[in-house]
């Protein structure tokens, strides 16, 4: 009786390693029963295989199977896997996708490969290529794989020493003019909490974020003289300063992830009624995120002590702005915007 147990032991053993084995989820669309049977008995000793005969149901699988390797029929009743192929590529690039066909030819072949397949195989196929064809496209993913997570670590540490060179930056403009800094990291908070109120999606305001934050950096081009002035500026004086919004435009112009953000930087002084600066945009010509930050940054602004004047209480700012609507500031959203100020008037941000 004991010799029972190292073969016990043995089967155990094996049936482990099988399941080590299986480290890939391997998704088979075909609507010939035959090939989804046939290549699922080749490979189902070393990959966990899933079949379905149509697209709409590979689609439906997805976030259970959660393929790493893909076959695909390039035709299907009342499908064409082309679109497929295309659609999984832009949303899932690292995924091969091996293009099945009974019909070959260059012409389909260049299609396929141009549109992000791995590769093809031609009905009916070798048994023996299929399993070369599985080894070398998760090689493939997980190489891309690794050169994603490098790409997406890179960008990351570009993006954090932008931050740290662009705070180093407002640091000198406030050097010149205290007010500028401490008022770009309220106005930055309070725009991120209201585009999130008007329904700005996450990754929107991702972006957004650092054109408000970021929307006077051009001051750092403005002479002192007249940054820090007391009084009221001359006309003289008054151009210089309109200078300020094109000078951060072009200080950021050059960085790429920024691009969606610049517009709050150099339209955040256009007036709804075309008579702001620098561009002198009307209405709707507005970018409606430069317009939402533009009544954000007037009521910090009229909310602060200036060199100019002191601060005005809350409910004043508020009434100020409402008077400007229809000449500074767009109606409507206005409205909406200061609503969304009110209601979060107690916050020790505001």
């Amino acid at each position: 009786m004991h010799n029972i147990y190292p073969v016990l032991f043995s089967k155990i053993i094996r049936g482990y390693n099988m399941i080590q084995k299986k480290s890939a989820n391997i998704l088979v669309i075909d609507d010939d029963l035959g090939v989804r049977e046939s290549l699922k008995m080749t490979l189902k000793d070393t990959y966990s295989v899933f079949t379905t005969s149509t697209i709409d149901e590979a689609i439906s699988s997805f976030p259970s199977v959660k393929p790493e390797m893909i076959f695909l029929d390039i035709r299907m009743p009342k499908s064409n896997g082309l679109d497929f192929l295309k659609e999984v590529k832009s949303v899932h690039s690292t995924i091969p996708i091996v293009i099945i066909t009974a019909f070959p030819s260059t012409q389909t072949a260049i299609t396929a490969l141009r549109n992000g397949a791995f590769d093809y195989i031609v009905k009916p196929f070798n048994l023996s290529e299929i399993r070369s064809t599985v080894e070398r496209a998760l090689h493939y993913r997980k190489e891309q794989s690794k050169t994603k997570a490098l790409i997406y670590k890179m960008r990351s540490d570009i993006q954090k020493n932008f931050i740290s060179t662009t705070q180093t930056l407002l640091l000198a403009i406030d050097a010149k003019d205290s007010y500028t800094a401490a008022h770009s990291k309220k106005v930055s908070w309070l725009f991120c909490l209201i585009a999130d109120e008007l329904g700005f999606s996450k990754s929107q305001i991702e972006i957004l974020r650092f054109g408000a934050f970021l929307h006077d950096i051009g001051k750092i081009g403005i002479h002192d003289k007249v940054l820090t002035k007391p009084g009221k500026l001359s006309k003289e004086e008054f151009e210089v300063m309109k200078h300020h919004p094109e000078i951060g435009y072009k200080i950021l112009e050059p960085i790429d992830f920024l691009k969606d953000g610049l517009s709050i930087v150099r339209h955040h002084h256009e007036w709804y009624n075309g008579e702001g600066y620098p561009c002198g945009l009307k209405g709707s010509e507005i970018p409606y995120e430069a317009a939402v930050f533009s009544i954000i940054d007037a009521y910090d602004a009229l909310t602060n002590d200036r060199h100019y004047r002191k601060k005005y209480s809350h409910k004043i700012a508020l009434d100020i702005i409402s008077k400007r609507i229809d000449t500074q500031f767009t109606p409507h959203l206005t409205e909406k915007v200061l609503d969304i100020i009110d209601k979060y008037k107690n916050y020790h941000h505001i």
